[in-house]
């Protein structure tokens, strides 16, 4: 009776040992990309903004190359949150319709309800290096249409490399993704730090 009543006492201490020498988990996988943007215009030259772009399932950061600013965004809650390291201070605001559409358009977020996708593959090939798939893609929406051309690639995790649409009726955007990676990330990057200051308006 005496041993069984010690090795009782000694089954906390075991699993607390296990637990110890257990590694915590690894963080889960990320996309990592260069993001160059490239707005085409008959009216001025091609202006073009590139930045580093990180993507966790639903979670994206974004970070524009020049400025300490970066952008995250959490396309679960369709919010975008803006950080100021230096004034460690951030705003969140709900992603609009236009940021929305955007976001499919150039395969961040898979078509929620109301709108519909439909692809219609048009090449396959190499693009960047890797095996390659080209689409064309219809996006609706009620009586609304945005029409896009975009490169993926060809295995089953579908990452984007190329993505060409229309900003207006006389403008183009071209979404470049360059030394494309998978890697794990801490999640923590996803999220404001815990020492920055919220300021929503509301």
């Amino acid at each position: 009776m005496k041993r069984n009543k010690i090795s009782f006492l000694f089954l906390p201490l075991f699993f607390l040992l296990l637990a110890a020498e257990t590694p915590p988990p690894a963080p889960p996988p990320a996309t990592t990309a260069d993001l160059t943007l490239t707005l085409h215009s008959p009216y001025h030259a091609p202006i073009t903004a590139k930045g580093r772009f990180y993507r966790s399932g639903l979670s994206i950061r974004y970070e524009p190359e020049g400025t300490e600013e970066f952008d995250l965004y959490d396309l679960t809650r369709r919010e975008e949150i803006r950080l100021f390291p230096r004034d460690k201070i951030y705003f969140q605001i709900r992603l609009g319709p236009a940021r929305l559409i955007k976001a499919i358009q150039e395969g961040w977020l898979p078509p929620p309800a109301p709108y519909k996708e439909t692809r219609i593959l048009l090449n396959e090939g190499s693009l960047k290096g890797r095996d390659a798939r080209l689409y064309l893609v219809l996006l609706e929406e009620k009586e609304k249409r945005w029409h896009s051309l975009r490169w993926v690639t060809a295995d089953a995790s579908e990452i984007p490399l190329q993505v060409i649409y229309s900003a207006s009726d006389y403008e183009t955007v071209i979404a470049e993704y360059s030394a494309l990676q998978t890697e794990p990330v801490d999640p923590d990057r996803f999220k404001p730090p815990s020492d920055f200051l919220s300021v929503n308006p509301y």
